[in-house]
């Protein structure tokens, strides 16, 4: 007889990203959803590997989400098995995580090997602690996230698996919160398909977790994704659940389809901001980018998550850019959940005009007073210190005392300040002479 089950994987319960409630609200719903799944799909057990929580402190409004989608499965008669992740794992000191205290109630079957001197130990789970459960002729195995480790354990992993064959048992199922090399390009030492090909003659069905990214490999690897959106860089992946069937009498032997996720919706518009000379027309061209419907959604959908990327040297002042009225203005334009503005610019470089001759001096001058314009406490009195900088350079270079170099700077930083240096600016000469 069939055997059917659901696989999912970073829930991240409790995750109030951005500080947004509505966002945790999603996280929580995300979940009620692959549990309503389950539950019309009358699976007989459910695998979450790895990260249930977002974080192992978790508040009364957290857990009371995840028992509420957990009550629904058991009375619904399916059985929850669960590993720990590296969000939801105890800290250290702790030992004993939200997790642990759900498999103390019954609620979750929370699996993890034994380590001992003679190596690993799986010992069936037996209400309280174990490494692996029995669903008839299917044995689920638990390994939760134990980081840069996780690699000498998949290496100590075939003897242990080895030791623990079942004539009845002719289908294994082995859960990892761990990564596997090549499907996050900037994340390394991960695992990879050659030391997972090492257990592959032991397994049947690896129940991966941790990188939010779904994929499959060889029709024995798979990882759903995340089932909602943890950032804007996963705003493209399709995270989800693996709803499986298995029939030890058939060859295969199990079947799978990944079911997306409803996910709110998050959008990214990047602005070159080098046209713009000043703020007005950077923001016109912001809003005429949003009235022309960049961003599609019905009426039905989700209020999406919007972010701003100001991209480019900016041709006016940093100071200028007010980058709370961009997200008002998002918001009054498209009226999304939440908007966030990134200010990745970087400020007009030196402009040195190649239609006329300057000598080094006056580059230097030029370059120097560009600078000293940029910081509001000396933009008054940019020309005055530009010149008392060079004479100070002049000085240093052909060898005056410091004694004069310490007047000339006294001097030049007193009529600075009549032409509107700020006094505050924390500049004396006491300082500049010991750094001579």
């Amino acid at each position: 007889m069939p055997i059917t089950f659901l696989h999912f994987s970073d829930v991240h319960l409790g995750y109030q990203q951005y500080g947004d409630r509505e966002r945790f609200n999603d996280f929580g719903r995300a979940f009620l959803k692959a549990v309503d799944s389950a539950v019309a799909k009358q699976v007989d057990f459910v695998l979450i590997s790895g990260d249930l929580f977002h974080k192992s402190a978790i508040d009364p409004p957290t857990l009371l989400q995840a028992a509420n989608g957990i009550d629904s499965l058991r009375n619904a008669g399916i059985s929850v098995v669960a590993i720990a992740g590296n969000h939801d794992r105890a800290k250290y000191r702790d030992r004993y995580s939200w997790l642990d205290y759900l498999a103390e109630r019954g609620y979750i079957a929370l699996l993890s090997p034994s380590f001992e001197e003679a190596g690993i130990v799986l010992k069936p789970w037996d209400g309280h602690e174990g490494a692996y459960l029995d669903f008839g002729p299917i044995r689920v195995i638990g390994v939760p996230y134990l980081g840069s480790s996780i690699k000498t354990v998949v290496a100590e992993l075939p003897p242990a698996l080895a030791a623990i064959r079942d004539e009845n048992v002719r289908f294994n199922i082995l859960m990892m919160h761990a990564g596997l090399e090549g499907e996050m390009l900037h994340i390394t030492g991960e695992l990879t398909q050659n030391e997972l090909n090492s257990l592959q003659k032991h397994i049947d069905y690896l129940a991966l977790g941790h990188f939010h990214k779904p994929f499959e490999r060889q029709d024995w690897i798979f990882n759903p994704g995340s089932l909602e959106t943890c950032g804007m860089d996963e705003r493209r992946w399709k995270g989800g659940s693996y709803f499986v069937t298995v029939d030890a009498d058939n060859d295969p032997m199990h079947t799978f389809r990944h079911i997306k996720s409803s996910r709110r919706p998050f959008h990214q518009l990047s602005i070159k901001v080098d046209e713009y000379k000043e703020p007005v027309s950077l923001y016109d061209g912001i809003r005429a980018s949003l009235e022309n419907g960049i961003f599609q959604w019905t009426q039905e959908d989700q209020k999406p998550v919007v972010q701003i990327n100001l991209e480019g040297i900016l041709g006016f002042d940093r100071g200028d850019l007010d980058l709370k009225f961009i997200e008002d203005l998002v918001k009054e334009s498209i009226s999304p959940l939440l908007v966030r503005v990134k200010n990745n610019t970087r400020p007009v470089e030196f402009e040195i005009s190649t239609s006329e001759h300057y000598t080094r001096p006056q580059l230097e001058r030029g370059i120097l007073q560009d600078l000293i314009r940029r910081d509001s406490r000396f933009r008054g009195a940019a020309e005055q210190l530009a010149d008392l900088m060079v004479q100070v350079k002049e000085m240093a270079l052909i060898g005056s005392a410091p004694e004069a170099i310490v007047e000339t700077v006294r001097l030049g930083l007193a009529l600075a300040k009549t032409a509107g240096l700020n006094t505050t600016t924390g500049l004396n000469t006491t300082t500049l002479a010991e750094e001579e």
